[in-house]
């Protein structure tokens, strides 16, 4: 968040701060004087009634406060990614919420009523690229029938048809037991889709026999970003004794 306060902000034609490059237009630094200011503010040094700012890399937009120095008039806020937000603004400064979602670089601000717009809080945030579909960020945790944590690798597959398997991934087992990596499922196949865990010990030998279990569907609905599972093995057999699954939203 660009606050303006840490490190102080002063004087004219500020440059690059806090990840925002403020060079594309006259802006200076305000102290502070309007209501409900919490610190040092920017604004337009020269009349005109619109302003840009750049992201030094691509941003959503989260937040941010706004004031005038005198009477009220509409703030549009807009981005190279094509979205836009307006709202009344008064000589109190508020806190609004642009519902922005697409990272943008520069940020157009509007205001008719010339130098006189003050900005404050700019609240920006990093958005990761989506997952493809069917794509979950895993988690799982696997012990043994005593407590002990499972040791080597896991090989994740899918069964696509009857005899015909797919793996999901090879990943390393941690000193604690815990496996997590990104998988990919096929979401076309019959319900309950089935898994098999297979694991590969010190020397990546397979252990037979092989452990498989199933889910429905509808453990994978698609607002859904990743699964965390909790396996129990029973140490003589190597055959699945509990299973657990959750979804993170």
């Amino acid at each position: 968040m660009a606050t303006f306060d840490n490190p102080y902000c002063s004087g004219n034609g500020i440059r690059t701060y806090q990840g925002i490059d403020f060079s594309l237009s006259p802006w200076d630094c305000e102290n502070p004087a309007l209501s409900g200011q919490t610190g040092t503010s920017i604004s337009w040094y020269q009349s005109i009634t619109s302003g840009q700012f750049r992201f030094t890399s691509p941003q959503v937009l989260v937040s941010l406060s706004a004031a005038t120095s005198s009477g009220s008039g509409t703030l549009t806020i807009s981005t190279d990614a094509g979205q836009s937000f307006s709202h009344t603004i008064t000589t109190v400064f508020q806190a609004f919420q642009t519902a922005f979602s697409k990272p943008a670089s520069v940020v157009t601000v509007r205001y008719p009523g010339s130098w006189t717009i003050q900005l404050d809080n700019l609240s920006y945030q990093t958005v990761s690229a989506p997952l493809p579909i069917g794509t979950l960020n895993a988690s799982v945790s696997l012990t043994w029938d005593d407590g002990t944590p499972v040791a080597g690798s896991l090989i994740l597959a899918q069964r696509i048809g009857t005899t015909t398997s797919s793996a999901l991934g090879t990943f390393p087992i941690s000193s604690s037991g815990t496996v997590s990596g990104a998988i990919r499922i096929d979401l076309s196949q019959p319900d309950p889709l089935t898994f098999q865990v297979i694991l590969s010990g010190p020397t990546q030998t397979i252990t037979a026999p092989q452990a498989m279990f199933q889910v429905i569907k509808a453990m994978f609905p698609s607002p859904a970003t990743g699964i965390n599972a909790k396996i129990v093995l029973w140490k003589a057999t190597t055959t699945i004794k509990s299973f657990e699954i959750g979804l993170t939203p």
